[in-house]
């Protein structure tokens, strides 16, 4: 072989490289781009399922549990079903997968189920708390009361430190079971030290509050109970704007 057609073959060589390298840089440019279009979703709905593994530990007597619905369960179904068919196609396309229809439909299944159980997620636990809540919460104008008072102004401090540490928590979705207990064991402390409180109020007005932290009234008292002396103790301590009228379900 000649001089020259050395020399050609080596710049033939060269430019099939460089065409090479061009498409090798392409296809890593659409591979990233395929991942980072799935990195989010994948990391939230990861969280999302730890979390709602977690939620299944709620007590049995919680206003709602972690069990998925008829709609998230059809979802999810389809989520999986568009994902395989993305999967098919990377087997066939590789990075030119990107391109495909199938690339989208996963990504919009995946982030509908995502954003659904996010929401379950979310009203499972708001829902939870907030029975405990209403099961061991104390109005302020009561809280008030027992300051200065012999005996009892020590279970309003503790009363007070527990109540910033139950909400504190309450705000934090739980990532183990323990936490779902420890919570339970502070609402039942608070309970307890609000046992141990002295309120004098009037007759009215007490049994009002003592069927809000009833378990069983999830928060509720019938309109029959708030008489006159009620509704103008609550009104007199502007406490109205905290209750609610609403029908009973049928």
């Amino acid at each position: 072989m000649s001089m020259l057609e050395q020399q050609i073959q080596s710049l033939r060589s060269e430019q099939l490289l460089s065409q090479s390298a061009g498409q090798s840089r392409e296809s890593i440019e659409d591979c990233k781009h395929i991942y980072e279009r799935f990195q989010n979703i994948a990391s939230s709905l990861k969280v999302m399922v730890a979390n709602a593994a977690v939620l299944k530990a709620l007590p049995v007597d919680a206003p709602e549990s972690m069990q998925l619905s008829t709609e998230l369960q059809k979802q999810c179904g389809k989520a999986i079903v568009s994902l395989k068919a993305f999967t098919d196609v990377w087997s066939q396309k590789k990075s030119a997968a990107r391109q495909d229809d199938a690339l989208d439909n996963a990504q919009v299944a995946l982030g509908k189920l995502t954003t659904e159980l996010e929401e379950k997620v979310i009203s499972c636990w708001k829902n939870w708390t907030a029975q405990l809540d209403s099961l061991c919460r104390v109005e302020q104008v009561m809280l008030d009361t027992q300051r200065g008072i012999p005996g009892v102004e020590r279970y309003y401090t503790e009363y007070v430190a527990l109540r910033k540490q139950f909400l504190a928590q309450a705000k934090q979705m739980p990532e183990t079971v323990w936490s779902i207990q420890e919570l339970k064991k502070l609402a039942e402390r608070m309970q307890q030290v609000r046992d141990q409180m002295d309120f004098d109020l009037p007759a009215d007005v007490g049994r009002f509050f003592n069927q809000l932290n009833q378990l069983a009234s999830l928060g509720r008292a019938p309109l029959s109970m708030m008489t006159l002396e009620a509704f103008q103790w609550l009104q007199k301590h502007d406490l109205l704007e905290q209750f609610t009228v609403s029908r009973k379900a049928f």
